[in-house]
């Protein structure tokens, strides 16, 4: 569900449209199953105010885990900078032998790891 919607405003936008759509979201399995994102008020058909309660509690926690996750990630990036890693895969091949094959390439020789 947290990848469904970017924030708390965001989600009672999604659960009208999928109501003016006559659409109903159902989490058939794990800790949201049970939940009915779909009550309404009979008069008004407005979301009942639980509703609205739960779907911005769990928008407000899918947000926080989001920031939590980006702060440890620049954590960690920063902290392998600061030990002089360089991010990303190492070269297939060695800075030494870079030249050779590129030389080998032009001149239209078969070129082996």
């Amino acid at each position: 569900m947290f990848r469904l919607v970017r924030g708390t405003g965001h989600i009672l936008d999604v659960l009208d449209v999928l109501h003016r759509d006559r659409l109903a979201l159902r989490i058939h399995d794990g800790a949201f199953s049970a939940m009915d994102l779909t009550a309404r008020h009979p008069r008004t058909g407005e979301l009942l105010s639980t509703v609205k309660f739960m779907a911005q509690t769990l928008a407000a926690a899918g947000e926080l885990q989001r920031d939590l996750q980006r702060e440890l990630t620049y954590d960690g990036l920063r902290a392998a900078k600061a030990k002089g890693s360089k991010g990303g895969r190492r070269p297939a091949v060695p800075a030494d032998k870079t030249g050779d094959v590129r030389t080998a390439y032009l001149e239209g020789r078969s070129i082996a790891a």
